[in-house]
């Protein structure tokens, strides 16, 4: 005989509940109204049987349970064994629970006019199947785009005639630390591998879980592969959302085997990245974000603008202050609301979907903003995004569901490491990059300093290298980026941030421009058509958006149609092509 749950078939509450009960136990569970079957019980009086729900194992005379504790039994029977759990063994959550079941029941009404527009009309089990598979998908498809966008400039970046070759890295590395390197840089090219092929089978991987095949081998394949690459990337892969790829990619394999955990860990992750980017704004006592002017300089000094970001500079400044504190509640408060009842959390689901979208156009973050609408996706659930559950399959994936609560424990100690100090375990697998800080434009940037590079022949005549997308050429349109990430672009905008001895790689990049590289010259375009030059140097323009039309030029200032510059500086001096010479001794005897 199936256990039987007895409520108050009055009580729209108690029905509201009880559908949600039903719906996770299905037969295993028989709901019955007292008013049906009081009779069966004369032990209970009706004011017992009005007052709470009445569990019963076995028939009227069996075991029996009510309130709390009635309803964890029930939902342990409908896979929810964890209440039950904490009820019978961590010390004071009984009375807690039986405290607060009790005050609910005295006030039922109240608390369905709350639930309704908080759940739903109708309160049913949350399904993450389809949900999962669109998130999975969603990861898959952005890991594509990274490996692609990668791996076309693979060659110029740490080939073995790039900017920064990574077998000399490799070498250096293990030079250093010895037995320790194949763990501070976990990749296989410790193995002799060409990078080539470490891109191909990453690829692969990426384009079989976009199809929806060998979903936890693909996503671990992957991930395994872009961790390879990130290791050895040095300077072009130490961005954010290259961790921020690689953390998806691990949380894209427990999703699936388990959507439910999985789901999860991409909540929490997405709590962590939106919250953590909000907070270093604070912490980093930055005057712009503290007096809401930080975006009237965001959309001129950001990496890359695009053409639109042109047009939101030249908002009016209320505008642009109200987007500030706009900015402060989708990162400071709606995060909290991913822990929220369904409704609440789409809210906020819907909040940073339009936010992502809005930093999407108006600036070239590559597939960032893309992963970043994915994840947010697995706030939602099958319902909301009205779409029927798959299935369910009945292999519980315990594995996977330990993994996902370690790595919940590690995130949830990743965002405390930011407010105070103390021994972070998520430290422990910093190299595996599962588990990483975010935070986003702490201190916004107040000037725009662009470096222009220049060669000569002769030390007298210079002509300027032109770059793909960063500002160089005044009367060009900002261009449009994203999914992929010219990387040489972004990281001369860093390099304009600091000095040449902080930044040791632009000596290497002016070594192959003086000797005329194929491979880098591909992404960077060459004023002397593949002939070396003598000389190369480094200047430092300030660059802005030009004003809207009708404005003088300030003095020394060259004003193009998007892009004006002035106050020129020598950011390096010139470097000369060294040519050897052959010179035979003398007295050497032919």
């Amino acid at each position: 005989m199936a256990p039987r749950l007895v409520y108050d078939g009055d009580c729209g509450f108690c029905r509201y509940t009880v559908d949600y009960a039903r719906a996770l136990t299905g037969n295993r569970v028989e709901y019955v109204p007292y008013q049906a079957v009081a009779h069966e019980y004369p032990s209970l009086s009706t004011e017992d049987l009005a007052r709470s729900i009445w569990f019963f194992e076995a028939g009227p005379n069996g075991p029996a349970a009510s309130g709390a504790d009635a309803a964890f039994r029930t939902l342990a029977l409908g896979g929810r064994p964890g209440w039950r759990g904490a009820y019978r063994h961590v010390p004071g959550f009984a009375r807690l629970a039986e405290w607060g079941y009790g005050w609910v029941s005295r006030h039922r009404e109240g608390w369905l006019r709350v639930a309704r527009p908080l759940f739903g009309q109708e309160l049913t089990p949350a399904r993450f199947e389809r949900t999962a598979d669109i998130v999975y998908r969603g990861i898959a498809a952005c890991a594509v785009m990274a490996f692609v966008s990668l791996w076309l400039q693979a060659e110029a970046l740490i080939g073995d005639r790039g900017v920064l070759p990574a077998g000399e890295f490799l070498e250096a590395v293990e030079a250093t630390f010895e037995l320790g390197s194949y763990w501070y840089v976990p990749t296989v090219l410790w193995l002799g591998l060409p990078f080539h092929w470490v891109f191909a089978f990453g690829t692969l991987c990426a384009v079989v879980a976009l199809a929806g095949k060998l979903r936890t081998c693909a996503a671990l394949g992957a991930y395994a592969s872009y961790l390879s690459i990130v290791g050895v990337g040095q300077v072009f892969t130490s961005f954010q959302w290259d961790a921020f790829l690689l953390e998806c990619l691990f949380a894209a394999a427990i999703l699936a085997r388990s959507p439910v955990a999985g789901i999860w860990v991409l909540r929490l992750l997405a709590f962590r990245f939106l919250f953590l980017s909000g907070a270093v704004k604070l912490l980093s006592g930055d005057p712009v974000w503290a007096d809401l002017t930080a975006l009237t300089y965001h959309f001129e000094t950001q990496p890359l603008p695009t053409a639109l970001a042109w047009f939101a500079h030249h908002l009016p400044a209320p505008v642009l202050t109200v987007a500030v504190g706009a900015t402060f509640a989708v990162e400071l408060v709606l995060p909290f609301l991913i822990f929220a009842p369904r409704r609440l959390r789409a809210v906020a689901a819907w909040a940073f979907i339009a936010f992502e979208v809005l930093i999407l156009v108006t600036g070239n973050y590559n597939f960032f903003n893309l992963l970043t609408i994915v994840v947010c996706i697995a706030l939602l659930d099958d319902r909301l995004l009205r779409l029927r559950p798959m299935p369910p399959q009945r292999l519980r994936r315990l594995g996977a569901r330990w993994l996902a609560a370690v790595l919940i424990v590690l995130g949830l100690s990743q965002t405390a490491a930011a407010f105070a100090a103390f021994p972070n375990p998520a430290g422990w697998v910093r190299p595996l990059r599962i588990v990483n800080g975010y935070g986003l434009f702490a201190v916004m940037t107040t000037e725009r300093r662009e470096l222009v590079i220049e060669g000569s022949m002769d030390g007298r005549q210079w002509l300027e290298y032109e770059f793909p997308y960063k500002p160089g050429n005044l009367d060009r349109v900002p261009g449009w980026a994203a999914p992929h990430q010219p990387r040489l672009d972004w990281q001369m905008w860093f390099a304009a941030l600091s000095r040449p001895e902080y930044d040791p790689w632009i000596y290497d990049l002016v070594f192959r421009l003086l000797h005329a590289e194929p491979a880098v010259l591909k992404w960077i375009d060459d004023p002397f058509a593949g002939e070396p030059p003598r000389y190369v140097r480094i200047i430092s323009y300030r660059y802005a958006f030009s004003p809207p039309d009708g404005v003088s030029p300030e003095p020394g200032e060259t004003r193009g149609e998007w892009w004006t510059r002035s106050d020129p500086r020598l950011w390096l001096e010139p470097l000369v092509r060294r040519v050897p010479r052959v010179t035979h001794d003398p007295l050497e005897v032919p």
